[in-house]
């Protein structure tokens, strides 16, 4: 059974003929006749009764009208329902975010993509790194930005920006300006998890600079930046923080940031999507302006 074999018999059954009904769909009458032979056939009953002027529909022909119907209607919502998600009138984009995507990146251009793009409906889906990407290869989201590269065989990647990550804690806790490595040594410490894009960065510079990462005070490992940085208010420790994650605490002296000599940390964005996988034109879309927006 066809499509192009109901889409006869609705035109046949609605015309009551079969040249008229061959007319509808562009078919001569004898290759109607030949498409709805095979559909009764198929089905082992007849569903039209046929005169020398004149077809009308059987019991089953009428029965089986109420489905052909239906799924005809469907056919045509479906193919109405792909021009609009590829003209962007209707669609929903899932993307995962890392932390700070997600709490910073994504909300500052969702105006000017939701003005542009009324359309596309976009679903957020948060976690650390190592999570967005996981979902990314489970096919439970379609694009993805993270602070973070794994499963590079998977896994497309292409950098949009970076951002500086800084040591924070509240005033008078740390040494201004700047603090040696003994000194971070006896520091307490707030971490991230070791699957999020901060703390990758954080691992990876201090140990390109010889420092033993099990050397650390690590007072407690917390699995997302907003806690780190209550944390850190708390005046439980310092904390290595995105500096777009506490921009509004460095500004008005609620926290300060120092640097660490010898090291400077910072962390590349990055759009990922799965390779091979042919992205969908709200995914498009939304990586440009992912790219306009985010800039190093």
């Amino acid at each position: 059974m066809t499509l192009k074999q109901l889409q006869v018999f609705m035109a046949v059954a609605d015309t009551h003929s079969f040249s008229k009904g061959g007319e509808v769909v562009s078919l001569a009458q004898s290759t109607a006749s030949q498409h709805i032979r095979a559909l009764e056939d198929e089905l082992g009953a007849r569903l039209f009764d046929r005169s020398a002027s004149h077809v009308t529909l059987t019991e089953a022909g009428r029965l089986f009208y109420e489905h052909a119907a239906r799924i005809c209607a469907l056919c045509r919502e479906a193919k109405d329902a792909v021009r609009r998600f590829q003209g962007l009138e209707q669609a929903t984009l899932r993307v995962g975010a890392s932390t700070i995507p997600a709490a910073c990146l994504i909300p500052d251009l969702l105006g000017s993509f939701s003005t542009a793009r009324p359309g596309v409906r976009l679903e957020v889906v948060q976690g650390d790194t190592r999570e967005v990407i996981r979902l990314l290869q489970d096919e439970k989201i379609e694009l993805a930005v993270v602070g973070g590269q794994f499963d590079a065989d998977t896994i497309c990647y292409q950098e949009v920006g970076a951002e500086r990550i800084r040591l924070v804690a509240l005033p008078g806790v740390l040494p201004e300006p700047l603090v040696t490595i003994q000194q971070l040594q006896e520091m307490p410490l707030l971490l991230r998890e070791p699957g999020s894009g901060t703390r990758l960065a954080v691992d990876g510079a201090l140990q390109k600079s010889g420092f033993d990462l099990h050397s650390m005070r690590v007072v407690a490992q917390l699995g997302s930046s907003e806690a780190l940085r209550r944390a850190v208010l708390s005046g439980a420790g310092c904390a290595f923080l995105s500096a777009l994650a506490v921009g509004r605490e460095l500004a008005d002296g609620t926290l300060t940031a120092v640097d660490i000599a010898g090291i400077e940390i910072s962390r590349s964005f990055y759009l990922a999507w799965r390779r091979g996988r042919s992205l969908s034109p709200a995914a498009e879309v939304f990586m440009e302006a992912v790219r306009q927006r985010v800039t190093y």
